[in-house]
């Protein structure tokens, strides 16, 4: 299934913006439709003190909104006529659609791509999660670094460890991103030759799709996240392919884990899948 729409979470700031190039450069590559997606929710000082504010001064709160919706749209706009394809573009504020979340509209769309950090100060009503898109979405999330300036991956690292959401992971990437020529399969623990069969009928499929496949083994001992993106960067890998909360949500943020670990501390693009 060839890539066709993807949804580019914009809100206007620096990262999102790194983001939408990343998003413009995978519409050229597979003249894929892009859907620039802004996202606020309630100004916190309406929210809290709804009922003490003047209806002057929520009409002025609501205004600047609608101003900082507009820039984002011309933003947008002005960036697509640039870099993409204005004819096959397009642009949302969900702010006029309260009842629908990006997680519930990114369902309609093959991939997400948007940026892994809380937006700029003053504007945290506007945040974006990728880890809340990926898992209620159901859909693969691309998150991009703030200043990444690459292009779209040719050659990509996948973190295997056997499970279902690896497995989700890995038939994301040969479904959807044609033009990768290599994958790197990185597995982690155990002796080398551990899941051997299943690893060899993992690179056979890649194989068969027309992939150059390699794989690294790395020893566990120390934290897992520093050694896939350590291997994804010894490799020369341009994205890091993994699947995300294998264990839970809860627990991943009460313990800490692999999934948040790599989105705080990833310096290449990473798609993600549930």
């Amino acid at each position: 299934m060839p890539l066709r729409s993807i949804l580019a979470a914009f809100s206007g700031d620096p990262a999102s913006c790194s983001a939408l190039d990343f998003a413009l450069k995978l519409q050229r590559r597979h003249g894929a439709h892009v859907t620039g997606m802004l996202w606020h929710g309630p100004i916190p000082l309406e929210s809290r003190h709804r009922a003490f504010l003047s209806r002057g001064t929520a009409t002025m709160l609501s205004g600047r909104e609608d101003e900082a919706a507009l820039k984002a749209k011309a933003d947008f706009e002005a960036r697509v006529a640039a870099a993409g394809d204005p004819a096959a573009a397009s642009f949302v504020d969900l702010h006029e659609m309260e009842t629908v979340s990006l997680p519930v509209r990114a369902r309609a769309h093959d991939l997400v791509v948007m940026t892994r950090h809380a937006a700029e100060v003053g504007r945290e009503h506007a945040e974006v999660r990728p880890d809340v898109v990926a898992l209620r979405s159901g859909r693969p999330v691309i998150t991009v670094p703030d200043d990444h300036a690459g292009g779209v991956p040719g050659h990509v690292a996948v973190a295997w460890d056997g499970k279902r959401a690896a497995t989700r992971a890995l038939g994301d990437l040969v479904q959807l991103l044609g033009g990768v020529e290599r994958v790197t399969l990185v597995t982690v623990g155990g002796a080398p030759g551990s899941g051997a069969a299943e690893v060899v009928d993992v690179m056979a499929l890649l194989e068969r799709h027309g992939f150059d496949v390699a794989r690294e083994h790395r020893q566990a001992g120390r934290r897992i996240d520093r050694v896939l993106l350590e291997t994804a960067g010894a490799v020369g890998a341009d994205m890091l392919v993994m699947g995300a909360y294998e264990h839970s949500k809860f627990s991943e943020d009460l313990w800490g884990g692999v999934t948040r670990d790599i989105l705080t501390e990833a310096k290449l693009p990473v798609m993600m899948s549930h």
